[in-house]
């Protein structure tokens, strides 16, 4: 008997930790994140050729966000809230100015970043929304790869 309240007991404390864990990430929602690495598929409605890949990565500790495009590199930082309609803010986008030809997507999504207000994970895919809910842009999930 005793051991089955001590069981118990541990169930319940693993259970109170992980969700504590999840709500200091902002939304369990998003928890993963700054796990994986993301692929443009889609653009303002408008689907991305894989030629036109632009790919971003998360950085949790720096609380920054890199990518790649064809053509140039991009950044910006970002916060995370738990606010359920804003719940990220991505600030100070920026990226490197190479001359290249058809740069549009990547141009204008790293102008579009930072009217991103809301992010959502639907199973391997990160919608980007605006602060009415309107869809920016649609990732997909590639996961990180062992370093």
């Amino acid at each position: 008997m005793k051991k089955s309240i001590t069981m118990a007991a541990v169930a319940a404390a693993a259970v109170l930790f992980t969700a504590c864990c999840s709500c200091r990430k902002g939304s369990p929602k998003i928890a993963n994140l700054e796990a994986d690495n993301w692929r443009l598929i889609e653009f303002q409605g408008e689907a991305v050729p894989t030629d036109k890949a632009v790919t971003l990565t998360f950085d949790p500790e720096k609380k920054m966000i890199y990518g790649q495009a064809p053509c140039n590199n991009f950044f910006a930082s970002y916060s995370l809230f738990e606010d359920a309609d804003h719940n990220i803010d991505i600030s100070n986008a920026g990226a490197t100015r190479k001359f290249c030809p058809d740069t549009e997507i990547e141009d204008g999504f790293t102008r579009e970043m930072s009217n991103v207000k809301r992010l959502k994970i639907d199973s391997d895919r990160l919608l980007m929304l605006d602060a009415e809910g309107n869809l920016v842009a649609l990732l997909t999930a590639v996961p990180k790869t062992a370093e």
